[in-house]
């Protein structure tokens, strides 16, 4: 058996929020480790996400178009959005779907769930669905565009990095590794 190790205990020594916001705060935390030695953690603090993967019966995708600021362009991927306090996922996952798109759905798969990095604890929840339905136009509040986009078209896509978006490409994984399409 290997001895201790220095992750065995981790004590919060201190912590300050830098700065606070809708569905985010940043945070840093000074921490120590079992051999007692401290790591400073500068991280964004954030309730949970969702994201869906929304195919028609001929396999085409339905994504969200939107500028990205933080990379300078405007890239292809989910609807979804945060989930907000003391919500399901299931219904933070349709309320996102239908403020982004102004489609419906009621019949939601679970894909499976990821952290984006080192530098957040957010857990994004991806599911996919085959059954949604136009009610009407989404949030005019959010600029976004929408776009139909062919599944094995969107397969090469995310495969050659041109879509890059993490919760767009892993969910196209997982959704084929499940054969969903």
């Amino acid at each position: 058996m290997v001895g201790m190790s220095k992750f065995d205990s981790v004590n919060v020594l201190k912590s300050t929020v830098l700065y606070s916001g809708p569905n985010r705060r940043l945070v840093a935390d000074t921490v120590e480790f079992a051999d007692k030695s401290t790591y400073e953690y500068v991280y964004f603090k954030n309730g949970g996400a969702v994201c869906v993967l929304a195919c028609t019966g001929d396999n085409k995708v339905l994504l969200t178009k939107q500028y990205r600021h933080p990379l300078h362009q405007t890239i292809l991927n989910l609807p979804g959005g945060a989930v907000e306090e003391g919500e399901d996922i299931l219904k933070a996952a349709q309320r996102e779907f239908e403020e982004e798109t102004g489609f419906t759905t009621k019949k939601l798969l679970w894909l499976g769930k990821y952290t984006p990095g080192p530098n957040s604890n957010l857990i994004v929840d991806l599911f996919f669905t085959r059954d949604f339905h136009q009610k009407g136009d989404f949030d005019k509040n959010e600029t976004i565009n929408l776009e139909f986009i062919d599944f094995k078209t969107l397969l090469q896509r995310v495969s050659s990095g041109e879509c890059f978006d993490s919760a767009l490409s892993i969910a196209v994984m997982l959704t084929t590794l499940k054969n969903l399409v």
